[in-house]
């Protein structure tokens, strides 16, 4: 009897936490990219990152938008 109850209970944690992380990827995906911290697009000197990302050119002119620019590379001159 014991082994039956701690079956069940299992089965419905389980199916609980699936349903509660599929919710949250909907949410996610039906939300704004600034609300939820995603960076995206490209940019340089003339077109910024919207929100809280940076703008992160690695070579030549154009780059990419992030939120953390990684660690911090001295310059050559």
């Amino acid at each position: 009897m014991l082994e039956k109850i701690t079956k069940n209970t299992l089965r419905v944690a389980i199916i609980t936490a699936v349903l509660c992380l599929g919710t949250v990827s909907a949410r996610q995906l039906w939300a704004s990219p600034n609300s939820i911290g995603f960076c995206r697009g490209t940019c340089s000197a003339t077109v910024h990152c919207s929100g809280p990302c940076l703008c992160e050119i690695l070579t030549g002119t154009t780059g990419g938008c992030v939120r953390d620019p990684g660690p911090v590379r001295p310059r050559t001159n």
